[in-house]
């Protein structure tokens, strides 16, 4: 997947199917034709199905709020998974200085990162973010559970922003109405 174009030209779709026998919902997240939730498992290439309420809250909180809020410290990376990883070689003696340093980093993913809303689903550890009209949809698979991977380990994309909004809207209001 091309990680270096800025959302100029990148399709995005959701496309969902709802299981009302088991309040599940399968879901995909299509980047120029390829599913970035996509994963192997037990031979079989699959998508993530689950009770997707707790998701579904997630997304539309981070909608709701979604503002310029760059990454909290300096370091190096093009998306923010990258970011991150590069972000976990801090340390220091100085207790309070290292619990400030990850707890400034632990809310930060709590608004941009949706695997904290997981509720136990096979679901690509995606973050999300506002960066100059674009939403910026990056991703770290790289240690999945295991007999599981992704097809999309580490890499991003831009969205424009207006889609992203549009199509995310979209599947959670249909979420609602088929769930709440």
């Amino acid at each position: 997947m091309d990680t270096s174009n800025k959302g100029e030209g990148q399709t995005f779709t959701l496309s969902y199917t709802f299981f009302a026998e088991t309040h599940e919902t399968e879901i995909a997240m299509m980047v120029n034709g390829e599913n970035i939730l996509s994963f192997t498992r037990d031979g079989q290439q699959l998508t993530t199905r689950w009770n997707l309420d707790e998701l579904a809250f997630w997304l539309r909180d981070f909608l709701d709020h979604a503002k310029e809020d760059p990454y909290p410290v300096e370091v190096d990376g093009e998306y923010v998974a990258i970011k991150d990883i590069n972000a976990r070689d801090f340390d220091t003696d100085d207790d309070e200085e290292f619990d400030a340093y990850y707890d400034k980093l632990d809310e930060w993913n709590e608004r941009h990162r949706w695997h904290t809303a997981s509720s136990g689903a096979i679901l690509a550890d995606l973050y999300f973010q506002l960066v100059d009209g674009y939403i910026e949809i990056s991703w770290n698979n790289q240690e999945p559970e295991e007999g599981v991977k992704f097809s999309h380990e580490l890499g991003g994309v831009r969205i424009v922003a207006e889609r992203f909004v549009e199509e995310v809207d979209l599947f959670l209001n249909a979420y609602a109405n088929q769930w709440f």
